[in-house]
Formats: C-alpha cells, sequence, structure tokens
C-alpha cells in the first residue's frame, strides 16, 4: 500500500508516518513546494501514484489567518480543493484532517458528526470549506481531530513541552484559560485509529479525539502536575489573553459515529498525556 502523505514533517503527520510504516504501509512525503496550483496536470500526476492519499498538512496559525484571510484560503481551501479535484480525477482515495474547532459556538456540550457547523474564524471556515470538497467523493474521509498533542519535543508548535518549559522557568505563578474546552488528543491514537478505519474501508466524516474534556486551565494543571512540579497555576477568564481570532470555548466533541459502529473507544486523554510525558518528555527534561 502506497501512501502519499502532505504535512508528513509536522506533529500528527510524523505519527501517521511512524504507525503506517510499522504496519507495512510506508508513506511517501509530499512537500507543499512540489505542488503547483497553476498546473493541474502535473498536481494530477503526482496524486495518480498513490492507492491513498492523506492531505494532514494546513495554514494552523490561527490568529495569523484573521491578519491574513487570503493565505488561509489559499492554504487550507484552494490547495484542498486542487488535491481532492485532482484524487477525485485519478480515482484515488482521499483523507483529509480537519478539526473540531469547525463546529463553533452554538452548544455548551461536546459536539458530534451530526451537529450544525458555525466556524467563527476564517483558519476554521477555510478548514469547512476544504471538507466539503473533499466529500463530495462518497469514498473520501474526513478527520475532525482536537487538542493535538505529542511528537518531538523540540517542534515549537509542541504544546506540552512548552508548557512545561514554562513552568521549570517560572518564578511566580503561571495563568491558563478556564473558559475554553476541548478534548485533548494524542496523535499517536489518531494515527493508530486512522489506520484502523482505511484498514477496514471506513468512509465519510468522523470524529476523532481521546475520551474526556477539560478547560485549557485544567490541560496545563495536568501537563505541570504529571511532570511532578508545583508550580501554581491560576484560573482566568479567555478575556485575559488578547486575540484577534474568536475562536469559540466550546471545542468540545464525542466520537459518536465511531461509537454508533462499533470501533472501540478511544482511551481517556490523561492515560495518553501521561504515557507521551513519561516516554517523550520526562528524559529530555527530567533531572
Amino acid at each position: 500500500m502506497k501512501i502519499l502523505l502532505t504535512g508528513a514533517t509536522g506533529m500528527l503527520g510524523s505519527a501517521i508516518s511512524s504507525s503506517f510504516g510499522a504496519k507495512g504501509w510506508e508513506c511517501e512525503p509530499l512537500a507543499h513546494t512540489a505542488v503547483d496550483l497553476s498546473r493541474f496536470d502535473n498536481v494530477k500526476a503526482i496524486v495518480a501514484d498513490c492507492d491513498i492519499f492523506i492531505h494532514a498538512a494546513a495554514n494552523t496559525n490561527v490568529e495569523e489567518c484573521e491578519i491574513n484571510p487570503i493565505a488561509s484560503y489559499r492554504d487550507n481551501t484552494l490547495l484542498t480543493e486542487i488535491l481532492a479535484t485532482a484524487a477525485q480525477q485519478c480515482g484515488i482515495r482521499m483523507v483529509y484532517i480537519s478539526s473540531t474547532g469547525v463546529y463553533g459556538v452554538h452548544k455548551d456540550t461536546p459536539y458530534h458528526e451530526y451537529d450544525d457547523v458555525h466556524p467563527t474564524t476564517h483558519h476554521h471556515k477555510a478548514k469547512w470549506l476544504g471538507e466539503k470538497t473533499v466529500l463530495r467523493d462518497c469514498r473520501s474521509l474526513v478527520i475532525r481531530t482536537g487538542w493535538l498533542f505529542g511528537g518531538e519535543p523540540g517542534n515549537k508548535k509542541n504544546f506540552v513541552a512548552r508548557r512545561v518549559e514554562e513552568a521549570l522557568q517560572c518564578n511566580t505563578e503561571m495563568f491558563s484559560n478556564q473558559d475554553q474546552r476541548g478534548c485533548p488528543t494524542f496523535v499517536g491514537d489518531v494515527a493508530e485509529r486512522l489506520f484502523y478505519m482505511l484498514q477496514y474501508e471506513f468512509s465519510g466524516l468522523f470524529n476523532c479525539v481521546n475520551s474526556g474534556s477539560a478547560s485549557r486551565y485544567e490541560y496545563v494543571e495536568s501537563i505541570v502536575k504529571t511532570f511532578g512540579l508545583n508550580t501554581p497555576i491560576s484560573p482566568v477568564s479567555c478575556q485575559m489573553f488578547s486575540r484577534k481570532a474568536q475562536v469559540s470555548n466550546n471545542e468540545m466533541a464525542i466520537n459518536l459515529k465511531q461509537n454508533l459502529l462499533g470501533m472501540p473507544p478511544m482511551r481517556d486523554w490523561n492515560e495518553a498525556l501521561s504515557e507521551y510525558m513519561i516516554e517523550h518528555i520526562l528524559p529530555v527534561y527530567g533531572d
């Protein structure tokens, strides 16, 4: 099985490459620079040479997307439209990685796949528009996932490692948002579940998050305590953080479709976090 993968060096892309490779499904990375949006024939030739195409790359800078929305729609919508059209015309199955942030702000409880979508930022609107293009092909698979963690500690987007560093350097107290809630989700678990879905040929739209939810404050508190530090963390309102992007305070989700289809439950995020920190964070930052 030959997999073509965008975002292969990213947090989730790296986990997909590792997980799939261990099972004999080798992933060939597709760099962003290799895709010329003005040459559709070239894009088709690239996509045609695989069995499954996974589009995990994205412009994930939500704040910058508000400042430069055109770049967000170019990177997250137009590129996806071109790749999806090429895959459909070549008869290649496509997987698209999206976000639970697309649901918006119309519920206080976790979102499921049959809820309405009301994105509140340019980034999430662009991702949702990309989803619609991919889902034109009934064989395609769209994954909405949550607050991803994992990967190499040196990755600047590694939320867990950055919070550990912050706690180690903190002389007073840390502050964290108590209003926003989501589902911390381990990239290794998403990669394993994606392999399962592809192996059994599931298609359509699925939430894919670890079980349970947390506020940003609870999430950071768990990171610091699991590491073994006593750094004080104070819960504060989202108003304390100046943001251009009006990100929803509710990015919680449940894997309703997975549950209804009898897939094994995904483990609790705290269990996944503890395992990740023991194996990847403590060896780097511990004594």
